[in-house]
């Protein structure tokens, strides 16, 4: 009996082993015939055992000579985001392959191969398999390819509109007046630190979607609501008074707390089937399972009342909210639905992709654009005098969308916006692929036609495309050699350094900023009738990346539907907090307020840049990716201060610099943090034409 187990367990050894054999030989043959720089490694990084498992390996890789594990930097999820411009610079190539027995990835920063691959996308589809566990509600215009897709596209496009602009508009400017208001306190002295900007920035972008999405306004949390929150900063519909409960007749919980409890556990939403996570022991599962069904049962009851209200002619003429014009879709006309009109469960699934990835991407903005803000207070002073030039004092009840909206878009505000995505774009690896049936495919790489090998996973890497030197302006670096600012990559520029200026092309003499008369005029390519934005990302009045260096919402057919609902979200909610106010770094961890008041301005230096080596810190090894890229390691406490009454100088950094000229070092500039825990410095790549 054990000799029958021992010969099948070996059997089983050399069957594996066989097959990794010949893939791999398969694969290589295939990536020598591509054309395309390629590289050998053992592990195709999308093999779920190495996605879970591969920190638990570092501690056995460590001990083997550095020569056998060049490799591993090849195989990290978001290793292009981490290593940056760099990793490319290493392969001497803007585009290669990495080449396993499990698969073949391309990686490419190469605006020209992006730019071919974004237009072409029947040969260089969604790989939507990766996709389907945003199917929780239904099938959706990010998890579908081909014919589907383009029925999910041709409904979903019509609703994004300028009258829903206007909606997300005025609802920005409700929510970030709240938000400041809980920050700043009522009398609006703003003397107090706020430790998780980034959970009410969340906050902020649910009650739009809520609003301008699903037609439902939520309004900010009183203090006293504040006070029921439970751990996970949510309230517990079970804490509050029957008199003062938002829970609709039919559900456990309120429509405030099943989505926010929802997308508080997607990973479990994600990873566990609904069977199972039904039945498993804890709270948070239980929670957890009990949103799905709250949330689902809130969205199913919006779409019948509105179909209901539609039917009957109860619906204002002025309803521009995104559900109730993909419901008016449904009730065309019959044939319509027989043509390929949304179901009820696809209607939920786009609501629900909607709400997951809109949410963050805005909330991340606003967040990164306030810490970016705080780090470079020369920057924040130029977007507080164009937001004097573009609203005169007129409070933001006088504000109007037409006429302002285009001038924070061509402005200081479009400018920071825009280096914000650059630097931290919500997705880092946009997924392509020649998997699914398509076959190999040509592409110009490098200027010469090479051919893609088929089922070759693609990755569109926007975080070293946005910092390509070849295609960006570029000053000297900030930030003097020694500080924690970025990695190895473009120590010899600023690229890796936050400097909205870069897109500003059209200053006056005297250095303020000529607005925009306009914004880009939204363009709309034909395809079988779908309606496809081709404008572009960013003002005509500010510098205009080549096509394919600059993707924050991806490009072409699938580029983000909601590209103008989130710009502007942010734009609004940018021009409410600077308007009055500025953010500064809070600088509890290292002086009391009244130890700060007493000190001079080489003092208040030494202090700020104290705090500002924390954040850079943060920003350079502490961000990761579940939904979005967002610093996961830890956060950046504030203060918002009325407009004046600054505790630090403007220059703060430069005062530092100066005091500690005699103690900087050109050349010191820390690398990222490797796999293996240590510093790696720019050198050698060990990376030869043939592979690693």
């Amino acid at each position: 009996m054990a000799s029958i187990i021992l010969l099948t367990i070996a059997i089983s050894i050399i069957y594996l082993l066989t097959n990794h054999v010949r893939g791999l030989r398969q694969n290589v043959l295939a990536a020598k015939k591509s054309g395309i720089h390629y590289i050998v490694v053992p592990v195709f990084f999308m093999e779920r055992w190495w996605l879970v498992g591969h920190r638990l390996l570092f501690p056995l890789l460590k001990k083997l000579p550095p020569s056998w594990t060049r490799w591993v930097d090849f195989t990290l999820p978001e290793f292009t985001y981490d290593y940056s411009h760099e990793v490319f610079k290493r392969v001497r190539h803007d585009t290669f392959l990495t080449v396993s027995p499990g698969g073949i990835c391309m990686y490419t920063c190469e605006p020209a191969a992006i730019a071919q691959i974004t237009t072409r996308r029947n040969d260089f589809p969604k790989p939507t398999h990766i996709y389907t566990s945003v199917d929780i509600y239904g099938k959706n215009v990010v998890s579908t390819e081909r014919d589907i897709w383009r029925k999910h596209r041709k409904a979903t496009s019509p609703p994004f509109t300028e009258k829903n602009n206007h909606l997300v508009w005025n609802e920005s400017i409700r929510q970030a007046q709240a938000m400041l208001t809980s920050w700043v306190g009522d009398d609006g002295k703003g003397n107090r630190t706020v430790d998780r900007l980034m959970d009410d920035t969340m906050r902020l972008s649910l009650n739009v979607i809520s609003a301008a999405g699903f037609g439902r306004k939520m309004d900010w949390p009183t203090p006293e609501t504040e006070s029921r929150e439970d751990e996970s900063g949510y309230v517990d519909p079970s804490k509050i008074k029957n008199e003062d409960r938002d829970i609709d007749p039919g559900h456990k919980m309120s429509y405030t707390y099943a989505i926010h409890c929802l997308l508080d556990n997607i990973l479990l939403q994600f990873l566990m089937p609904r069977w199972l996570l039904s039945r498993l022991p804890g709270v948070t599962p239980k929670k957890a399972n009990e949103a799905y069904h709250e949330w689902g049962n809130y969205m199913r009851e919006l779409v019948m009342n509105k179909k209901a209200d539609l039917e009957a002619g109860k619906a204002p003429n002025d309803t521009n909210d995104i559900l109730t014009l993909l419901v008016k879709q449904q009730l065309v006309n019959t044939d319509a639905k027989a043509k390929g009109q949304l179901t009820e469960s696809e209607i939920l699934g786009n609501m629900f992709v909607l709400i997951l990835a809109g949410h963050e991407t805005a909330a991340n903005s606003i967040h990164f654009s306030a810490v970016y803000l705080a780090l470079f207070p020369d920057s924040q002073r130029r977007l507080q005098k164009d937001l004097d030039q573009i609203f005169a004092g007129k409070p933001p009840s006088e504000w109007d969308y037409d006429r302002d909206l285009p001038q924070l878009f061509g402005g200081m505000a479009g400018a920071v916006l825009a280096e914000e995505l650059r630097l931290v774009p919500p997705v880092t690896g946009i997924p392509k692929s020649t998997m699914e049936g398509v076959g190999p495919q040509k592409l110009a790489v490098e200027d010469k036609e090479c051919l893609v090998p088929a089922n070759t996973y693609i990755s569109l890497c926007t975080g070293a495309a946005h910092r390509h030197p070849g295609y960006w302006p570029t000053s000297k670096p900030r930030l003097a050699g020694g500080h924690t600012a970025h990695p190895v990559a473009n120590i010899d520029n600023d690229l890796e350094e936050f400097r909205p200026e870069r897109w500003l092309i059209s200053d006056t003499a005297d250095g303020t900023t000529v607005t925009a008369d306009g914004l880009p005029v939204e363009t709309l390519a034909k395809e079988d009738g779908l309606g496809v934005n081709e404008s572009s990302d960013t003002s005509d009045r500010l510098f205009k990346p080549i096509k394919g260096a600059y993707l924050p919402f991806s490009d072409g057919y699938r580029a983000c539907l909601g590209r103008r609902f989130a710009q502007v979200e942010v734009l609004a909610v940018l021009a409410v907090l600077f308007q009055n106010y500025s953010v500064e770094l809070a600088v509890d961890k290292y002086a009391t307020d009244a130890e700060l008041e007493k000190m001079n301005d080489d003092e208040k230096a030494e202090i700020w840049h104290k705090a500002a080596e924390d954040v850079r810190e943060l920003l350079l090894n502490g961000l990761g990716v579940i939904i979005t890229l967002q610093i996961r390691k830890g956060t950046v406490p504030f203060r918002f201060v009325p407009k004046g009454q600054e505790k630090f100088p403007d220059n703060v950094d430069e005062i530092w610099k100066r005091n500690h000229s005699d103690q900087i070092s050109e050349t010191g500039v820390p690398g990222w943090r490797s796999w293996a825990g240590t510093p790696k410095k720019r050198g050698g790549s060990g990376v030869s034409d043939q592979g690693i």
